[in-house]
């Protein structure tokens, strides 16, 4: 507890990335002291907001443990997760799950010597759904073919096990983020892509989104109602992909893509064709990780948690106007 008229200290890992900012800036609306942990020296996302940088490498050997002394809250709001599977990009993709092992060891680690609360935020992937035994072999199929899915299962594993060691952490599971702030590389980012006409076709296939401000409300109120060591769902509209295409589409005044496509072989075309440029030491245009997603996606229903936690869900469209403005601004700039 925070002694009288203090406000609560909270550092956030991944301040300028999507979930980050969103964080940062919930947190400060709510008298939180924020603390941005970034590598970059003078992040313009963060431009004007009243936060303490924290510059440097989360990788350096204690660093982690000098950034979170003296806060009550550490937001893990940049687990890592590696999007190419073929062609590594970086140290973090060539050994995907050790790194993101080794890291959250560190994370967990600064939280318990710190005494601060945790919030992991993870993904989706990971909560439990009922399926067919052959639906249940395809999403076994499907999760063996990219090691994003088991980087996120180990991750998670590893907070539920610092919380039965007595770690108070709040587990986030969100669905895909639409919003402002994002700063995922352009070809993971289906509104820039829309609205530069680079989508030829789209999949029949739902998929939940959250607006990335709701979310963020909805994790802090997970926060602050203590909801600790149990995985929360945070969703927001079911809605099919080519739906949700053609709709950000028309109110983006743009052509809407031209063909609809199956869901699996897109997938598997955009596996395919990441391997065969991989032969040649190249990443793939389109990483098959985004395809991949889609399909492990399956309608949530009533987004209970985020509106029980949360300040509700905003309409879709007001999130795909906001995305839309947003994107548009930073073509500008």
């Amino acid at each position: 507890m925070q002694p009288s008229g203090e406000r609560p200290r909270a550092l956030v890992l991944g301040a300028t990335g999507h979930i980050g900012q969103a964080m940062a800036r919930d947190l400060l609306a709510h008298g939180y002291h924020v603390t941005a942990a970034t590598r970059r020296a003078n992040p313009a996302s963060l431009a004007g907001l009243d936060v303490e940088l924290a510059i440097g490498d989360a990788d350096a050997p204690g660093q982690l443990d000098a950034w979170a002394r003296g806060h009550d809250v550490l937001v893990d709001a940049a687990a890592p997760y590696p999007i190419h599977r073929f062609a590594p990009q970086s140290p973090a993709e060539r050994d995907p799950l050790r790194y993101a092992a080794t890291r959250m060891r560190a994370v967990l680690d600064a939280a318990f010597r710190s005494g601060a609360r945790l919030v992991y935020i993870g993904s989706f992937t990971t909560l439990p759904r009922a399926e067919s035994s052959l639906a249940a072999l395809e999403t076994s199929f499907r999760r063996q073919s990219h090691p994003y899915f088991a980087v996120k299962a180990h991750m998670e594993g590893m907070v539920l096990d610092a919380v039965r060691h007595g770690l108070p952490a709040v587990l986030a599971n969100p669905t895909a983020f639409l919003g402002p702030w994002d700063d995922k590389p352009e070809e993971l980012a289906l509104v820039p892509q829309l609205l530069a006409a680079r989508v030829l076709a789209t999949v029949r296939r739902v998929v939940n989104v959250i607006d990335i401000r709701d979310a963020a409300a909805a994790i802090r109120g997970a926060l602050e109602a203590e909801a600790f060591g149990t995985p929360i769902p945070i969703t927001g509209h079911d809605v099919p992909a080519d739906a949700l295409a053609a709709r950000i589409c028309q109110l983006a005044g743009v052509r809407p893509p031209p063909l609809r496509a199956s869901a699996r072989l897109s997938a598997a075309s955009a596996f395919w064709m990441e391997a065969a440029l991989s032969l040649g030491g190249r990443p793939s245009p389109l990483p098959s990780l985004s395809l991949l997603l889609v399909l492990d996606a399956y309608a949530m229903g009533p987004p209970i948690a985020t509106t029980r936690f949360g300040e509700g869900v905003r309409p879709l469209d007001e999130t795909l106007r906001d995305a839309i403005a947003w994107y548009r601004s930073q073509r500008r700039a």
